[in-house]
């Protein structure tokens, strides 16, 4: 069962806004064993349009429709659907309740531009929003089930959940999954990584694939569920192979890790003279999703004095070592980070490789 993904909307086309609602959906689909052949950015332009939905169309079995389902008159998505699928649009007095109750409750006035948002196609399977005016559908036509969501992540989300998912799962039980394993990889070049692979997997059917996401570099490789049995020998030869340079599997992320870990913790200092600004971007995003009731506090100076419950510092050696600390209860332990990054001109990556280790120190650690 192959996927396409169709991101409606000229914000997308001029760069205003990242397409990131395809990237959530392929994931989705990717974790009920499914395959997204293609993503496809149109601006809001009947016939291009027609032709990204008739491009996509030959390319999967499901297509994902995203963006132009709102009230005002450059959201025209739910026509073109219609046009391609050779269906008449029909009022949907449920929806219609649905935006007034949701409208009114919120202190609006109810527009009658508002209106065009309870048209669906003849046929049409109408999706609940509970977190937008606009409700989505989905529907068959040519042979391919489209479904039609709003552009709102968030809506998005509260659209697949209440009525996607449930029926993906179904639809996909059956299907032989295909599934990625991923070894992240510290502290040696992609060319390099790439030598010990492709010696290791020479012969094994399997769809090798490299990533390259600073600092680290990911090794995927790709195969059916079937195959897996068969296969097992050949990854575990991998895994050894790449042993001395693996930080995590699977997807795994250190700073979550990390931030999961300090959920009981009710205060933190940290003190960074090394990386710059990479440790604070690491930490930072899921530090707040993490530790919403907590006091934490970042600087780049071992001056300021903090009465944090948990101290976390990296201060510096020489160039190319630091020494990476962590005193909580009384218990003091530290080591000393030495990085393979050694040319002047990889300043860079010498600060994202000791952000990563200290992330890592920290977990065994605490």
């Amino acid at each position: 069962m192959k996927a396409a993904v169709l991101g409606i909307g000229t914000e997308l086309t001029d760069g205003q806004i990242v397409n990131k609602n395809a990237s959530w959906i392929s994931k989705k689909l990717k974790d009920l064993g499914m395959t997204t052949k293609t993503h496809l950015v149109v601006p809001d332009e009947r016939p291009l349009m027609l032709e990204g939905i008739e491009f996509c169309a030959a390319k999967a079995d499901l297509i994902f429709v995203t963006g132009g389902l709102g009230p005002t008159s450059d959201d025209f998505t739910r026509d073109v659907v219609a046009d391609w699928a050779g269906k008449k649009l029909q009022f949907d007095e449920g929806s219609w309740q649905h935006v007034n109750d949701r409208l009114t409750s919120r202190g609006y006035i109810v527009k009658d531009i508002q209106r065009q948002q309870c048209y669906f196609p003849e046929g049409a399977n109408i999706l609940p929003n509970r977190e937008g005016t606009a409700n989505g559908f989905s529907i068959e036509a040519h042979g391919k089930k489209v479904f039609v969501l709003p552009g709102p992540p968030r809506e998005i989300e509260a659209v697949w959940d209440a009525n996607i998912q449930s029926w993906l799962s179904e639809q996909t039980k059956s299907l032989d999954p295909y599934l990625t394993r991923k070894w992240d990889t510290l502290g040696v070049g992609e060319s390099d990584i790439a030598v010990i692979v492709e010696e290791v997997l020479t012969g094994v059917a399997v769809e090798k694939g490299y990533r390259v996401h600073l600092p680290y570099v990911e090794v995927k490789a790709s195969y059916y569920r079937s195959q897996e049995a068969s296969l097992q020998p050949a990854f575990d030869r991998l895994t050894e192979a790449l042993q001395f340079c693996t930080l995590a599997r699977d997807g795994e992320d250190a700073a979550e890790i990390f931030a999961a870990k300090l959920t009981q913790i009710p205060s933190l200092c940290v003190i960074d003279e090394v990386t710059g600004q990479f440790l604070m971007n690491r930490l930072m995003p899921v530090l707040r999703g993490f530790m919403t009731n907590q006091m934490w506090s970042f600087s780049k100076s071992r001056e300021v004095k903090s009465p944090a419950d948990l101290h976390l510092h990296i201060l510096p050696k020489d160039e190319h070592s630091c020494e990476v600390s962590l005193e909580y209860k009384g218990r003091k332990v530290k080591d000393f980070i030495t990085s393979p990054y050694k040319s002047a001109n990889m300043k860079e990556r010498r600060h994202q490789y000791f952000a990563e280790m200290a992330l890592i120190f920290w977990i065994r650690n605490l």
